[in-house]
């Protein structure tokens, strides 16, 4: 691919093409697993790694070579192939990542097999299935990882953004918000991402790029921005209070003044005592 293509893809799609060369240009089959193979199903996965993971067949557990990483991972479906590239099914990337990554890295990707991949074709998975192909995970810990993750996911989440959000509002033990709410404004009908009803306050994630820290941010135009504070105000009229957050304040360490938790507890949003 030429210099100046390059430059013209998005990182997330940079990391496709990336992810494609490791595995092309290598001797016998390599087989992607967890965020790379997420990377090529479409899945949204929080942050970027300079590895691609791959499926170790022994003795390649553990080894590192060029930017590659064979890791080692009990295969609970057959491999598939996406594209002409061999790589973990969609359920079984969804609970690997689950299973060995942080519970807030692991929702977005969670909330997204539960919806029709209408850019890609593919069928939504049910619950039922993803947990009964976690109880195949190595070890109790493992499987109660990938389970806590399928249970708490919910594809009315629209948007990596949204579920990340919604991940780090359960693991610092604020109330759950209902999502996708209507109002009915002067101006028109609108939807908010979050709403906690008996506080009467909105959230609202700002997406400013698809995935995580890092990407480069795309610019709202003058029209956006006009739109967005007539949107706002109308919604304010009706009587709520408004919060708005965005990818960097999500990913603040969360006695920064500006993170999610700090722009919460502002808001006077309660936490529940639930550990």
């Amino acid at each position: 691919m030429k210099a100046d293509e390059w430059q013209h893809l998005s990182p997330w799609e940079q990391q496709r093409v990336r992810i494609r060369a490791a595995v092309e240009q290598g001797h016998g089959q390599r087989i992607l697993i967890q965020q790379s193979a997420a990377v090529m199903w479409g899945l949204p996965v929080i942050g970027h790694s300079a590895e691609v993971l791959l499926l170790a067949v022994p003795p390649t557990h553990g080894q590192r070579r060029g930017g590659l990483r064979w890791v080692e991972r009990q295969l609970l479906e057959p491999v598939t192939t996406l594209d002409e590239v061999a790589l973990t099914s969609r359920a079984q990337t969804v609970l690997d990542m689950a299973a060995y990554l942080p519970f807030e890295h692991a929702v977005p990707a969670m909330d997204h097999v539960l919806r029709p991949d209408t850019v890609r074709g593919l069928p939504p998975l049910a619950k039922d299935r993803l947990r009964e192909t976690a109880g195949n995970l190595p070890g109790q810990v493992k499987q109660l990882r990938a389970q806590r993750v399928v249970d708490f996911a919910d594809p009315h989440s629209e948007s990596a953004g949204e579920s990340y959000s919604r991940a780090v509002i359960h693991r610092h033990r604020f109330l759950p918000p209902e999502l996708q709410q209507q109002f009915n404004t002067s101006a028109g009908r609108f939807r908010v991402d979050f709403y906690w009803r008996e506080q009467r306050l909105v959230g609202e994630f700002d997406g400013a790029v698809k995935y995580g820290r890092g990407d480069a941010a795309l610019a709202p135009s003058w029209d956006t921005l006009r739109q967005e504070k007539r949107r706002e105000d109308a919604l304010r009229a009706t009587g709520v209070s408004f919060i708005r957050w965005s990818w960097d304040d999500i990913s603040r360490e969360p006695q920064h003044p500006e993170s999610l938790v700090q722009r919460l507890l502002r808001a006077g949003l309660p936490r529940s005592r639930r550990h």
